[in-house]
């Protein structure tokens, strides 16, 4: 096809559509009238068009439930990821109350120096700490992970070999239980945090459904 071709193809597909032809009706019929091509060209277009107006049809419109799908569960992580928050700030402060008696020489369960004690209370205090954080701020949660995941993997293989051995009770043993808690919350957290639109795009999501709404009440009207 020679390039002056593509100005008249662009003609002819404009006068299908019933729109401004750019040029003047009879030298775009005189250049149909000459060129084969053009008009093996055209005659497949409105061939074409002829089948998608006859067998077409308005497709549904998905917008709603395409929007749907991005706002609601983006609500729905965020609604689960508050209520982990909450759980992770109350076994923050468990984790201090549980430290507090060791400060002071007092730990249950196990018999310790007084300076082994002061270290399993600043753990303790130092893993609330580590819960609260995420808790106020859920993007700490991946780098939380790697920490807590080996103290409990650690604490796990040592408390089987005290238990066998006889130096450890249930109630010390209770009072691990918090930081397992805490590293499933912690991993649920993460999880959340992955799942979670990108700042801004769920209010997006919810202008663009709004904009949507809009539309179609001043279509109907």
């Amino acid at each position: 096809m020679v390039v002056s071709c593509q100005r008249y193809r662009e003609a002819a597909s404009a006068r299908l559509d019933h729109e401004p032809l750019q040029m003047s009706a009879s030298a775009l019929d005189h250049h149909l009238s000459t060129c084969l091509d053009c008009a093996a060209w055209l005659e497949s277009a409105t061939r074409l068009g002829r089948s998608l107006r006859v067998t077409g049809h308005t497709p549904p419109d998905l917008s709603p439930r395409i929007l749907d799908q991005i706002v609601l569960p983006a609500a729905k992580v965020g609604r689960y990821r508050t209520r982990l928050r909450v759980g992770l700030a109350a076994l923050g402060f468990l984790q201090w109350a549980l430290a507090t008696p060791a400060l002071f020489g007092d730990s249950p369960g196990m018999h310790m120096s007084m300076h082994a004690s002061h270290e399993s209370a600043a753990w303790n205090l130092a893993l609330g700490a580590a819960f609260l954080a995420v808790a106020i701020k859920p993007v700490r949660a991946q780098g939380t992970l790697p920490i807590l995941a080996t103290f409990v993997a650690v604490l796990a293989v040592l408390s089987a070999g005290d238990i066998a051995a006889g130096l450890v009770d249930a109630t010390r043993l209770a009072s691990h239980a918090g930081v397992v808690i805490g590293l499933v919350l912690v991993l649920l957290t993460a999880r959340a945090q992955r799942l979670m639109l990108p700042p801004g795009a769920a209010a997006g999501a919810r202008t663009a459904k709004a904009e949507l709404s809009r539309f179609r009440r001043k279509g109907a009207a």
